[in-house]
């Protein structure tokens, strides 16, 4: 039997919830396996020795969540980062956007929905001075991300680890799933996912909406914009954003946006003024989108 342990960091569980959409092919699958820790699903305090797959979600944003990771990475045979938080830091990123000391203050003295308190000095771990994906402080093995990743990607992940076997995981972006039809259109307004009625054929960008498709691993089916909705990135950045140090998911999309509408460069730029949120909002905290040197996420951050 492959041993195989759950941990959640900084997260919301819905990656936890992405492994029961396996549906019945959960059954199969636990037929070969053996789960020995899941803080979500089990009432247990210590992480075993000797775990075969360790699949660790969510970001580290405390003391808390870097032991347990950095224990599970001793203690398993293959770790894997599951979802888009746990590989490049995910919404929960979006901290880093504030200093700590402020977080804390609209949590407990400046929130204005409670009553003011003082903030928690005993059990409660210390924040980090950033939060980080989980390749930060821990060597993976496999990334798997998404928000969260569908349950077909987690049968091609899991079943071929359990036997012994290499995955094979889409490459492409977003794009190549989308139906959309993109077109050159001159315009000089860009729009937000919330506004006005989209041409349901017709290619987001073509229609002036910020959309990160062209920027994004496509590992989703491309299920926001057959609903209507533009993509805002939430499976991380391509795999051409990744490997070439000149690209950047803003940058790219800018590009991208010009070469469609033919508007100067500096006037796309100067709508997309929200680019913490709006651009960066699931890959902020990523370390090897940091370090491009074209990236505007140092100037953004504060740490």
């Amino acid at each position: 039997m492959v041993k195989i342990a759950l941990e959640w960091l900084a997260s919301c569980a819905g990656c936890e919830l992405s492994i029961l959409d396996l549906h019945e092919e959960l059954l199969d699958l636990l037929e070969h396996t053996e789960i020995v820790y899941a803080p979500i699903l089990m009432d247990v305090k210590e992480i075993p020795e000797d775990i075969d797959i360790a699949i660790v979600s969510g970001s580290v944003r405390n003391e808390d969540n870097k032991e347990k990771l950095q224990e599970l990475r001793k203690k398993s045979k293959t770790l894997i980062a599951y979802g888009t938080c746990a590989c490049y830091g995910g919404i929960t990123c979006m901290a880093d956007l504030y200093s700590p000391d402020d977080l804390s203050a609209r949590s407990f003295s400046e929130n204005p929905s409670t009553e003011p308190a003082e903030q928690p000095s005993e059990v409660v771990p210390e924040l980090l001075p950033i939060v980080h994906p989980a390749g930060d402080l821990a060597d993976i093995d496999y990334f798997l991300p998404g928000c969260p990743p569908k349950e077909g990607l987690v049968k091609d992940l899991l079943i071929p680890l359990i036997n012994g076997e290499v995955p094979n995981i889409p490459k492409k972006s977003v794009c190549a799933d989308c139906h959309r039809q993109m077109d050159h259109v001159e315009f000089d307004k860009l729009k937000r996912r919330v506004v006005g009625d989209t041409d349901p054929e017709k290619c987001f960008l073509s229609q002036g909406y910020i959309c990160l498709g062209s920027v994004t691993l496509g590992r989703c089916g491309a299920l926001c914009s057959a609903a209507g909705i533009p993509c805002h990135g939430c499976g991380g950045p391509s795999l051409d954003v990744l490997r070439e140090p000149n690209h950047d998911v803003y940058n790219c999309l800018v590009n991208r946006i010009a070469h469609l509408s033919k508007m100067p460069h500096k006037d796309v730029e100067k709508q997309i003024y929200d680019k913490g949120h709006v651009v960066y909002g699931f890959v902020i905290g990523s370390t090897i989108m940091e370090n491009k040197k074209v990236s505007l996420i140092p100037q953004l951050i504060k740490k």
